[in-house]
């Protein structure tokens, strides 16, 4: 993938060990192993003190990152690559028989799974998904805490347009709820006053 805005939404501490060991990094151990490696090497480094370097491909990663990423641009350098979004007509950008070979099944479409699945699920699942759906196939995302926010603040803008509708509506309910109970309790007072 291209790496331009990997210094941005990725974590730093995720990308240094993504480069030292992609298997381990991505949580897939049960995946990929010695006689099944994983399609990224590790990095054993070019002969220098091996922290160093990684540190220093850490560093170049974030200093050609752009400043600022829109919620949209985030999900899909972080997502795009294996989901579609057919809410929005993204589709995914890696072959679909690729894709089923090195995960077993194509990746589900995210349209709806913020509603589907929730806020906190997801919050979960992007970082560490073999928590939440052991042996899944997908591995870690490790995005920083801002870029996870702002992939679930896009799926949410996506999948889950009538949001604020629904609550502003569910406000409305409670306040026809509350005005409807007092004007019961106040009928209720005033036949049994009469009955008295």
């Amino acid at each position: 993938p291209d790496l331009s805005t990997a210094g941005a939404i990725y974590d730093k501490n995720f990308l240094a060990a993504l480069i030292k060991d992609p298997t381990k990094a991505l949580k897939v151990e049960h995946k990929f192993n010695e006689t099944r490696p994983h399609p990224m090497i590790q990095f054993f480094g070019l002969g220098g003190d091996l922290d160093q370097e990684v540190a220093d491909i850490v560093a170049y990663l974030q200093s050609i990152a752009p400043a600022t990423l829109d919620d949209k641009k985030v999900y899909t350098d972080a997502c795009q690559r294996c989901h579609d979004m057919k809410y929005d007509k993204l589709m995914s950008s890696t072959d679909k028989d690729a894709l089923k070979g090195y995960m077993g099944t194509v990746p589900p479409d995210l349209s709806i799974m913020i509603r589907a699945k929730g806020n906190e699920y997801l919050t979960t699942f992007i970082n560490n998904p073999q928590k939440q759906l052991a042996g899944t196939s997908m591995p870690r995302v490790g995005l920083s805490e801002k870029a996870q926010n702002q992939v679930i603040a896009y799926m949410e803008k996506v999948g889950d347009r009538k949001k604020a509708e629904r609550e502003d509506l569910g406000y409305k309910l409670l306040a026809y709820m509350a005005i409807f109970t007092l004007l019961a309790f106040a009928w209720k007072v005033k036949i049994w006053k009469e009955v008295h």
